[in-house]
């Protein structure tokens, strides 16, 4: 077993820091999934209203392309962001800093 102290320790773990779009992304989908849920909900009370059944589609049919667009924007960026720790390189790197 290795021994290494806590603090050797604590410098390896990694910070990743995202960028504003990726944040932009995150409440998009939030927003998004949230105005949604709302329209649905609008829908299945009002169902009997012809006016406030249409129009609760046309918003959630709305809601849909800042859905995709936040999904995009934050999906690619966590994807290359922790890409590298499903490589075998990056466990062996660490592992060889660890006990050095």
């Amino acid at each position: 077993m290795c021994k290494t102290k806590p603090q050797e320790i604590d410098s390896t773990i990694v910070k990743i820091r995202f960028s504003k779009k990726f944040y932009i992304g995150i409440t998009l989908i939030i927003s998004s999934l949230i105005v949604g849920k709302i329209t649905q909900a609008i829908f299945v009370i009002y169902f009997t209203d012809e006016f406030i059944r249409k129009l609760s589609v046309i918003i959630y049919i709305i809601t849909w392309p800042p859905f995709i667009l936040g999904i995009a924007w934050a999906g690619i960026e966590y994807v290359n962001k922790y890409n590298r720790f499903f490589t075998l390189k990056f466990y062996k790197d660490k592992i060889r800093s660890i006990r050095e």
